[in-house]
Order: C-alpha cells, then structure tokens, then sequence
C-alpha cells in the first residue's frame, strides 16, 4: 500500500472503501482513478501543498466551480497511434475534454486562488485543434457535409445523380405499366433498380435479382445504368475523401498527443482535488493540524461508513499518556473507536479532509500497524490467536516512536490469565517503544493496569443497563465494566444462576467491576455538570455581549441626543444674542425713561428664560440599583429583587430562586408580579439552564433529554431557551424540529441568527 499503510492495516481500517466514498465525488473517472491512488506519505511538504491546494478547491467550489465532462482520452490516443485513424464518432470525447480543460484553465486563471491558477496554467492551448475537430465532426458523431470543399461538391453531385436517377426510373415506370409489378424505386447492390413481372426481360434490362417466388425481377433499365456507374463512383470517391479527413485529422490529434497525455494528468489532479473537496463540504470535513509532537487529539470525529449512524467520537493521547487501553461490552464501539483513530490518521497524510471537529490535531506519523479483526491462516496450519501472535510480533519489530499501534481484543483466544499475561508484557513494551497505542480487550488485569499505570489512558465505551443497548460513546479516563452477568439477568436468566455465576468469581474480580461501577457513576455525574457548566457559561457570554452592545448602542444615543441638544441651545443663544443686540440698539435710540425701563425689563426676562433653561432629558446619569431595588436581569430578562452585592457580583431573588450574576447586568425595573402560590405536585426546580446542548447524541437520546429540559424550563418559570444540536447531516435538526411542532406548549420555535449559531442552534418559545 505504502510505507505509512501496509496492505494488512488498509484492510483493517477498510480504506479502499472509503477512498470510494471520496472517488464518488469526482466529475470524471479520471478524478475517481486519482483518489483511488491516494495513499498516506510520510513526507511533510507534500502534505502542506495538498492541504494549501484542497484549501483553495474548498473555496473555489463553494464560490460555484465546477469541472465539465472530461473523459479518458489514453485508450483513444493509444489506439490512434497504432492505427493511424479513429472514427468520427471518437473525437466527441476529445472535443468535449479539450472544451472542459479550456473551461477550466480559464475560470482558475480569473480566480482568487494563486496554486490552483497556476496548475491550471499549465494546461496547454487547444483552441486550434478544438476548432478543427468541431469544423469537422457534428454533435452526432458524424463528418459534416461541409468540412471540405470537395465533400461538399461530391456530396451535391450525389444528390443530383440520385435525383436524376430516380426521375428516369419514374418514367420508365410510366411507359411500361403493363411490365410493372411494384411501382416502386429500390436498391440492389448499391444500384437503383425497379421490380418488374418476368415477361419485362425483352425491355433490354439488366436484372440484378429474382425474388424468392420468381415472379419479380429487380432491374435496370439500360438507360439509367451509365448514371447508376456514375453514382458508384462518386460514393467511392466520398469514402476515399472521409478516410483522408479522418486521418488528417487523427495526425493532427497525434502532434498533440503528448502534450494532451500531459492535460490528462493535470485534469485527473484537478478532478482529485474537486473529489476531495466535494467530499469536505458533504461530511462536513476538515483539515487537521499537525504536530511532530507525540500527540493525537480527536474530536467529534464521524466514521465515514457509517453514515448518519455514527456517533461522534473524541480521544486525546499525548506524550504523558502515549497509550489508551479501551473496554466495554460487545458491540459497544470499541473496533470502530480504533479503526476511527487509523483511518482518520491514513485519510489526513494522504490529503483527504476528516469528518472531524475543527479542533483536532494528529500526529505525522512514519507508520500505522493494526491487529483487527478474526483471521485464520488454513494454509500455514495456524489457530486464530496463532496469526494474530505473529501480526502483533511483526508489528513491535518494526514500531517506532512516529508509530500509531492499534490492537484489538488483545489477550483473547487462549487461556484468559495467561492472555492477561501476555497483553501486560505488550503494553509495556508498548510503552518502552514510546509509540502511540490503542489497545480494546476484555480482560480485568488489563483494565487494572491501565488504572494504575500514570503513562496509560484507560476509557470505556458507554452501555446504557436500561435499554441495555451501548451507546458508542466514549467516556475517557473511566474503565469499562463487564456487563454480562447483569445483561443476562436483565434478559431472563434465573436470579438462582445469575447469583451461583457471581458467586464464582474471585474477591478481587467482585471488587475491581463496584470500583469501575462508582467509577463510571461518577465519570457520568461529571459529565452532566460539566455540559450543564458549559451552557451556562455560554449564556452568560451571550448576555454579556448582548449587554455591551446595548450599552454601547446607548451610549451612541446620548451623544447624539446631547449634540443635537447642545445645538438647539446655541441657537436658542444665537437668537437671544441677536434680539439683546436690537434691544441695546433700541435702548440708545430711546428717548425717554420709560422706554429704556421697558427694554431693560426685557433683558431682564431674556437673561431669566436662559439661566432656568431645564437640562435635557439623558443628561443626569441614572443610579445604579441597591439592595431591595427591583432589578431586570440582562436587556429582555426576568424581574427580580436584589438581595446583596459583593463587589462585581450580585445576588438577585427571581420567583423565590437565588441566582448570581454580574452586577454589571443589572438595570433598574418595575416591581416584579406577586409569586403565584406554591404547588407541592409540580416542584420549581432550584437550578435550571436556559440551554441545552445535545450535540453528539443519538436522535433517541436528544428528544429524551428535549421533553426533560423543556419541562423545567415551564416548571421554572421561564419561556424562552436555545437547544444546540449542532450542524453535521442536519438529521438530528429535523427530527427535532419535527418533534417541538407536538408539543403544545412550545409557541414557536426558530434558527438562531448566524452570529449566534446559525442552523446549528433552535431558539424555543414556550405559551
């Protein structure tokens, strides 16, 4: 396969048949071909050109490119060269690639995108060729009447000989009516002739053909057959003349042969990148980052094969913890966890995007080594756990530090403490390598190992005991139990046999599956709060920038208000400037005591009128809000009273709960309605989010958990949450989308705006 990829560890991790998943993106059988050959490489400047190449193809095919019908010309060329000639209906395919590569080269050329233009640069200039085929050969497949002067002129002389012919043989149809058996005009051997009754061989005509019956005779008056030796003729000369232009043609196709073997590299390139691109935009792939670190961190990865099935997946191994040990029930997810891990590794060094978040980060490694799956050697004579010893023997001789080692139920086919025994002894030699390791096994002893060891990650995959069904999660830093004597007894099992079972089992094995249990109880306990944490805080960034977008959108209003309130009172200044200037003119012009005391009493009022002038409304700040105040929670959120302030936290009393929140919050508000009188039956949860995340669940899983939050959110008072299922296929959206419309209590239910999360996050009403 390759130096990265031997061919034992493709079949493991089933990449072939991914490759196909991406091959069926390409537009052409080229491009298919150039995906198939992609295989992982180990050489880091390769891998940075194709991801800046893929990275402009993302962009150029969500700005509407696309490639136009390209076909594999090598057979056709090969086929020219041995024999000198193709036939007319085999330079449509030339025309239609050689119109696509002109397409192409001019629609990269105009493009933003400065690797891909200069790729498709290098595609050579056929416009002289592509002309000619044209000028040549219709959209049928056919030589056109006109591509040379002289098919033109034979093609007209045919067509006048035939008329010609036709219109003597109609007459002498006419003057021998009595001979006529058929009063038709046919062909036999390439010559028109008519049908006539055997007496008419005294006409002096030529028969060419008796019918079965012998009663009519296909022949040739002598006077058309001078015409008939003409027409022969000219159909040679056609035939010699479309030979010529089909073989001037195909020379013209073979002085270009070389250069359009070159155009079919590049388009199949091309057509590659656009397979894998198309692929991206459809898994909702990625383009990991890098690292020659000994790190590998996974997240939300979606096997490709298993379509909407598949269960969102995250696993981090680093230097500190080189090696995860994974354990679980049967069927639990614990081959495809590491197939995922293999096959995302392949896929990314073979430049192929990952269906995979944003956030992960793979190792580049020099090898990838795999022991998955049953195989049995007849042959060699050799048992089950027989070949997977020697595939795991070969696999430690050949690992290395910038080695990814995945094996499967290590420990199992043979006696268990002595599997025990063996999986140790490989994992710690796992371990003195210093490479990167996925091991799933079974075994207690291991599960043991992997707890205690500080250089092992030990993670489980999730079962649920009440449907008693997994889950295909997986929950890092937490042992799998065994499940089977529960499964059992849940599936019918006497208790008498269930309890003689456990009984069987040692002191140590009993205590080891309560510690994984509590271990598992808690792991799951801080997983809820953990999320519940999550949304929490993303509610509060929200709010706070909501806030600070109103306060800064206010701010902008009272600078407005102000400068339009400052000019309104220059000008009120201006005008009272003005009438105090005419009234000093007027005191000097009167003429007596009493008319400059009535214009001093006016300056008087004016003085007045400016100095009792009220400020304008916005200009006294507001007070902030003290304990006892009715306060409003955020722009549009709930009225509460405020109980206490310590420094920038507040503690505010809404419905009888007690939250705390950023003083900065808080704005001043009319007293909130009396609390409705208490209802035992229906408690008023104490804590409740105003979002819920169910991203990376089943769609089982999210409605379960939708119907739950929907009805603390009514018992609690509050109408309005955001539920965050993320973008992936868009399957989950839909059926919960599907499952609100109900539900009579929700009002009304929306996309949130792209800046809040776009079609990834469901904004709810509840009436």
């Amino acid at each position: 396969m390759s130096e990265v990829l031997n061919a034992r560890t493709a079949r493991d991790l089933e990449y072939a048949k991914v490759l196909e998943l991406v091959a069926k993106e390409a537009a052409s059988a080229l491009g298919a071909e150039a995906v198939r050959a992609l295989g992982p490489r180990a050489d880091r400047a390769w891998l940075e050109r194709e991801f800046s190449l893929l990275r402009e193809m993302e962009e150029a095919v969500r700005a509407g490119f696309a490639l136009g019908s390209l076909h594999d010309l090598r057979p056709l060329l090969a086929e020219a060269r041995e024999h000198g000639i193709l036939g007319p209906e085999d330079f449509l395919p030339f025309a239609e690639t050689l119109a696509a590569a002109a397409d192409v080269r001019q629609a990269l050329a105009a493009s933003p995108h400065p690797r891909l233009a200069a790729l498709a640069q290098r595609l050579s200039d056929q416009t002289p060729l592509l002309t000619r085929i044209w000028r040549t050969i219709d959209e049928r497949g056919e030589i056109r009447p006109d591509a040379t002067p002289k098919l033109r002129a034979l093609l007209a002389e045919r067509r006048g000989l035939v008329e010609e012919i036709q219109e003597a043989l109609r007459r002498f149809l006419q003057r021998h009516r009595e001979h006529v058996q058929d009063a038709v005009v046919t062909q036999r051997g390439g010559r028109f002739v008519v049908p006539l009754k055997t007496g008419a061989r005294s006409l002096g005509v030529v028969v060419h053909e008796a019918s079965g019956s012998g009663q009519t005779l296909f022949a040739e008056p002598a006077e058309v057959v001078p015409l008939n030796n003409r027409l022969r003729e000219v159909e040679d000369e056609l035939d010699r003349e479309r030979h010529r232009i089909l073989a001037e043609l195909t020379g013209l196709l073979l002085q270009e042969a070389e250069a359009i073997a070159e155009d079919l590299e590049i388009l199949a390139y091309l057509d590659g990148l656009y397979a894998r691109a198309r692929f991206a935009r459809r898994w909702d792939a990625t383009l990991p980052a890098f690292t020659e670190e000994p790190r590998l961190e996974l997240w939300d990865a979606r096997h490709p094969l298993l379509g909407e099935r598949a269960v969102p997946i995250s696993l981090a191994l680093g230097a500190e913890k080189p090696v995860v040990v994974i354990t679980g029930p049967n069927t639990g997810g614990k081959t495809v966890t590491l197939k995922t891990l293999g096959l995302f590794c392949a896929l990314a060094q073979a430049g192929i995007p990952i269906p995979a978040g944003p956030r992960t980060v793979l190792p580049f490694l020099a090898k990838i080594r795999s022991d998955i799956g049953e195989e049995q050697s007849i042959e060699q004579s050799l048992s089950t756990f027989s070949s997977h010893m020697r595939n795991i023997i070969e696999i430690l001789g050949e690992a290395d530090e910038r080695t990814l080692v995945l094996l499967d139920e290590l420990g199992a086919g043979t006696d268990p403490q002595e599997g025990a025994a063996l999986a140790l002894a490989i994992l710690e030699r796992l371990l003195e390598i210093g490479c990167l390791a996925a091991v799933a096994t079974h075994l207690t002893p291991v599960k043991l190992f992997a707890i205690a060891h500080p250089r092992v990650l030990s993670c489980s995959m999730e079962f649920d005991l009440e449907t008693l069904a997994p889950t295909y999660r997986v929950l890092q830093g937490v042992p799998g139990r065994s499940c089977a004597l529960l499964v059992a007894e849940r599936l019918g099992l006497p208790k008498e046999l269930v309890e003689r079972a456990r009984a069987k089992l040692s002191t140590g094995e009993i205590r080891a599956e309560e510690i994984i249990e509590e271990l598992a109880r808690e792991r799951a306990a801080a997983r809820r709060l953990r999320a519940n944490l999550e949304a929490e805080r993303e509610a509060l960034r929200r709010l706070r920038t909501e806030y600070e977008r109103r306060v800064q959108a206010l701010r902008e209003r009272k600078a407005e208000f102000l400068d339009r309130e400052l000019r309104k009172l220059e000008e009120e200044i201006r005008a009272a400037r003005k009438e105090l200037a005419e009234l000093i003119a007027q005191a000097r012009q009167a003429e007596g005591v009493a008319a400059r005391r009535e214009i001093l009493k006016r300056v008087e009022e004016l003085a007045e009128a400016l100095s009792a002038r009220p400020p304008g409304p916005g200009k006294r700040p507001a007070q902030p809000p003290e304990v006892g105040d009715p306060v409003r929670v955020g722009p549009h959120g709930p009225v509460g009273i405020l109980v206490a302030r310590e420094g920038e936290e507040a503690e505010v009393e809404v419905r009888g709960k007690r939250v705390t929140v950023p003083f900065s919050l808080l704005t001043p508000a009319e007293a909130p309605p009396p609390s409705p009188a208490p209802r035992p039956a229906v408690p008023i949860p104490q804590t409740v989010s105003l979002e819920l995340s169910v991203r990376g669940l089943t769609a089982e899983e999210a409605l379960r958990q939708v119907d739950l939050w929907l009805d603390r959110l009514l018992r609690a008072g509050f109408t309005q949450g955001r539920i965050i299922h993320g973008r992936g296929t868009g399957t989950l959206r839909q059926r919960i989308h599907e499952h609100l419309r109900t539900l009579p209590f929700v009002k009304d239910f929306r996309l949130a705006p792209p800046e809040e999360g776009g079609d990834g996050v469901t904004l709810v009403t509840l009436g």
